[in-house]
């Protein structure tokens, strides 16, 4: 169990290292939705997403002796970032693990990073899982990307923050991959009187379908552009007991949807997000039951291709 106290701490050991990014009004999206709606600019992070946080708090909890060993880690690309800027900090020897169909975006952010690469698996899950039998073979310490207690309470210092702006915060959306973010965050908010919505494509919709079922299900055949929330959840995962205990709602999103989402953000608000950051945007856009509230949007994180974006923007640049 993490409690509000154990994120606290780990942003006392965090702050210096990451910014305390922008928590913006939407006149747009609160003209549409009838609420009161604010951008969590994770996307602004240092590393472009939220997942520095984790890789930091991890990182902060060790001891010197395991800075003797090799670090290792699995990613679909933020996380893989927020590894190899850590390396380069810490000046640790880095192994990362990424899935086979990673996107060309993620993989040219990992150019300038001192760490080994190695392309392995169809989706997250199976990347994860030999990650995790690597880092065991050769002793290393795995830098998990959402399945340790440390690494949560890093990304729950997102809440931390949004608190401190924003007091009277109602509702928060924010996407669910592996459920380490919406862990964090549900956990720091576990004490008070706030929505906490998950957000996920209809095409991977794991965390969801788990929940409901009470079991972690298996990771979705279909495709979803939303890649960095896709690929399932570990058999073993801690999030999933907490996303069953403290997730309030889901919102589960259309693909066509997600590219809405992406389009209304680069015109009303100039910014870049990929298409998971685009989860709770497009929630909120399909949904007339937060009208009223004062409502968070956590945009996790800007890395889109390019081929992508030129496609979404010519179908939907002029859609609202």
């Amino acid at each position: 169990m993490i409690f509000p106290s154990d994120i606290e701490q780990a942003y006392r050991l965090i702050n210096k290292d990451v910014y305390k990014t922008p928590l913006i009004f939407s006149k747009e999206l609160s003209k549409i939705s009838g609420a009161m709606v604010y951008l969590k600019m994770e996307n602004l992070q240092s590393t472009g997403s939220f997942k520095i946080r984790g890789v930091l708090a991890k990182i902060n909890s060790l001891n010197q002796h395991d800075f003797t060993k090799t670090f290792v880690a699995a990613s679909t690309g933020n996380h893989a970032a927020a590894f190899g800027y850590a390396a380069d900090k810490f000046g640790y020897k880095g192994v990362l693990f990424l899935p086979k169909k990673t996107s060309e975006a993620k993989i040219a952010a990992l150019e300038n990073y001192n760490v080994e690469k190695i392309f392995f698996g169809e989706n997250s899950m199976e990347t994860e899982a030999k990650a995790t039998a690597h880092a065991r073979e050769i002793n290393g310490i795995l830098i998990h990307p959402y399945n340790d207690m440390e690494v949560i309470k890093g990304q729950g210092t997102v809440a931390l923050e949004i608190k401190d702006q924003l007091p009277e915060v109602e509702t928060v959306l924010a996407p669910i991959g592996g459920g380490g973010l919406i862990s964090g965050i549900a956990s720091y908010f576990r004490d008070h009187d706030i929505e906490v919505v998950g957000c996920q494509p209809i095409n991977a919709a794991e965390m969801y379908q788990s929940v409901k079922k009470g079991n972690i299900v298996s990771p979705s055949l279909l495709s979803t552009i939303s890649d960095a929330s896709a690929g399932g959840i570990e058999a073993n995962a801690i999030t999933f007991d907490i996303c069953r205990e403290l997730v309030s709602d889901f919102e589960l999103v259309e693909e066509e949807d997600i590219k809405k989402a992406v389009a209304f953000i680069v015109k009303y608000h100039h910014t870049l997000i990929e298409p998971t950051s685009a989860l709770p945007v497009s929630a909120l856009l399909n949904s007339e039951k937060y009208a009223g509230k004062n409502v968070v949007l956590v945009l996790t994180g800007k890395k889109i291709n390019s081929n992508l974006l030129t496609e979404i923007l010519n179908q939907y640049g002029n859609s609202y």
